[in-house]
This record gives structure tokens, sequence and C-alpha cells, in this order.
């Protein structure tokens, strides 16, 4: 089972707009409503590339929760859900269709009391058995302490964390043995503060010398990625698109890894499938990927082990 912690959702709507002008109304040409925060974007990922045993751990409440939950029964994400009196937020995303700009609008969101938190983590735990994957994507929301993650590797050995994240939580957590570790060049930086983030060689180096663990996967944005794969090393080059809305593009990666990793598949697959789904996302509007560009850009996906 994976199961994805998203204690802090949204509904995301996505608007249409030809370009944002100030002090006049804006009439946006199509609007979409999701069930949003990370995890949801990462159980799209997963189940497009066929995988279904996962769960979304989260909280809701007021009618914006319930409204997710009945936009999710049309996604067939399986939910456990804490409920919450507390009205769940919404962000807009705005995408300028002239211009490709996008603006976000990401509302605050609940207040996690200690009672809240203890009630999200204790169904949480009781979910995990040996054997599971346990999936942290996005920053901590606030409340939870900076060494929530590790805590959590800590007492459950026999589950397989994967972490993406970042700041302090990222620095606890990569105290421990999370099974993966995926996060871009600047976040390294912050771990290893002698790195020069922009050199593609040093951050191979610290892979190869200094990284503890397993698995580990440094994105470098328009110079590609870099793995960790157990005792391998893989160079992944970018891919180049003319991109229409670039969100939720790294969720969509990491879930089609979190798929290859869970069925213990090559990784020489799942780096592949990863680069082309996240690329392919960045060619839609919404957060959706069309099967057709997706296999065009599987073919152009670029791997080497180094």
């Amino acid at each position: 089972m994976i199961h994805l912690v998203c204690p802090n959702p949204a509904l995301d709507r996505t608007l249409l707009v030809e370009q944002i002008e100030k002090n006049i109304p804006l009439r946006p040409s199509e609007v979409r409503e999701y069930p949003g925060g990370k995890s949801f974007n990462v159980a799209y990922a997963l189940k497009e590339n066929g995988e279904s045993d996962y769960v979304i751990h989260t909280i809701l409440g007021g009618r914006i929760g319930q409204y997710i939950q009945d936009l999710n029964a049309d996604k067939g994400n399986a939910l456990q859900v804490v409920e919450n009196s507390q009205n769940t937020r919404t962000c807009n995303i705005y995408v300028e269709t002239e211009t490709g700009d996008v603006t976000l609008f990401y509302e605050k969101g609940l207040d996690l009391t200690a009672d809240l938190l203890a009630q999200f983590t204790r169904q949480l735990e009781d979910s995990l058995s040996d054997g599971d994957w346990l999936v942290f994507s996005g920053s901590l929301m606030k409340g939870m302490p900076d060494d929530y993650i590790q805590q959590l590797i800590d007492r459950h050995p026999g589950v397989h964390t994967i972490v993406d994240t970042s700041g302090a939580a990222l620095r606890a957590a990569y105290q421990s043995r999370p099974s993966l570790v995926k996060i871009n060049n600047e976040e390294l930086k912050d771990i290893y503060p002698e790195l020069d983030e922009n050199s593609p060689e040093q951050i191979l180096a610290i892979l190869k010398e200094k990284t503890p663990h397993e698995n580990m996967i440094v994105t470098m944005g328009a110079k590609g990625s870099l793995a960790k794969i157990g005792e391998r090393f893989f160079r992944v080059a970018p891919l180049r698109v003319e991109a229409l809305n670039p969100i939720a593009s790294g969720d969509f990666y990491l879930g089609v890894l979190v798929k290859g990793l869970s069925r213990q598949e090559a990784p020489e697959l799942y780096l592949r499938e990863a680069a082309a789904f996240s690329a392919a996302n960045c060619l839609q509007y919404f957060p959706e990927v069309d099967k057709g560009q997706y296999q065009d850009l599987l073919e152009k996906v670029t791997l080497e082990e180094v």
C-alpha cells in the first residue's frame, strides 16, 4: 500500500484568462476545479500509470471540504479523512493565455491544533504496515514540528518513506534513512553548504561520495536531473517544451517515481517515464497529461549511466 500524506488540502481552481488587467472585470474562458494539494497530484500520476493500491490521508472540513470529497469521488482516489470544523481553503491559479504567465492565490490553511495533529497522526500510523510506502510531498504545514517526518521514519523502520520537502523538515528527515530523497539542487546546497549548486559535476560527486541514502534524486531545472539508485548513478537530460502551465509537474514526476520504486521496476524505466510524464503536464493548461504527448516525449528522453 502507498500512503500519501496531505494534511493541508485545498480546492484548486484553475482559471484561463487572456491577460490580467487591473480595475476591469476579467472573464475567464474556462474554469476547472480539482481536489488540490500535492498528494492529490501524486495520486493522479499513480492512477494514470496503472497504480491503484494507494490512499490519501487528509483533513477536510466545511462545505469546501465536502465539495472536495465529491470531486474526489469522480477521481476514484481512496481517502482517509479526519473531519474538521474549519472550512478547507481554496487556491486560485490564473493562467494568462496571451503571456504564458501564471499567478497563484493560495489561501491560508487550517489552524492545526495539537489535538487535530494527534488525531491525524494516529489515524495515519494505525494504517501503516511493514513493507508499505509512505510519501511526503511538499512543505510541512504550519503546526507540524520540523522533525515530524523524521519521527515517523524512526518509529516505522519497516515502512519505505519517500521525502520530497525542504528547509528544516528536509534537514531533519535527512538524518534518518528514508527510502528515497527527491530534492532540487538548491535544497541540496541547504544540506551541503560548500556545494556549487549550479555544477552537475559537484552534485554527482556528492551523490557518489557523501549521501548516505540508498536512493536520491536531484533535479537541476534546465540541466536535467541526477539520480543515485542503489549503487548505480544516472543522468537524465532535460526535455525542452513550450510550457503552458508547469503547476503540478514536480508532483507528477514524484508519482511516477513512487510507482516505479514500489513495483521494483528498473530505474532506467521509471526515470525516463517520470521525466516524460512531468514534461507532458507542462503542455496542458490544467493538471493532466495527454497520453499521445506523453508517448512522444518518452521517446525523446535521454538517460545515461554515469
